[in-house]
């Protein structure tokens, strides 16, 4: 008498759960560089000021690596993944690019000794 369920009531997807609270949390840390360059006038501003451009950034490197965890937890358990784990990448992408291209920026004025205070005095 109990009734073997169909193709598709087997097929139609559960309802989705809520993120969890990790992500919901990398979503929330990889919006911090976004909103202050929006109310400081750009990255400009954030990255002139060492130490909050180093936490920023290793803020949304942990927020990266929780959403990379995620999305890989989804793909194994083969699940579709939520939606905050790619607002959290999009987010923290933007942040990142600009860390290593002044990072790259700054390396190079060392290396090739572009500024004045690695060379001697110009006579």
């Amino acid at each position: 008498m109990t009734e073997e369920p169909t193709t598709v009531a087997a097929a139609r997807p559960t309802e989705t759960q809520a993120p969890p609270l990790e992500l919901m949390v990398a979503a929330g840390i990889t919006a911090i560089p976004q909103v202050g360059a929006f109310l400081f006038g750009g990255y400009g501003h954030l990255i002139a000021i060492l130490p909050v451009a180093l936490a920023l950034t290793l803020a949304d490197i942990a927020a990266v690596v929780v959403a990379a965890m995620q999305l890989r937890a989804d793909r194994h358990a083969r699940r579709p993944t939520h939606w905050l784990v790619w607002i959290t990448l999009a987010l923290a992408a933007p942040w990142i690019l600009y860390v290593l291209y002044i990072g790259v920026i700054a390396l190079m004025v060392q290396i090739f000794c572009i500024n004045q205070t690695c060379r001697g005095p110009i006579r």
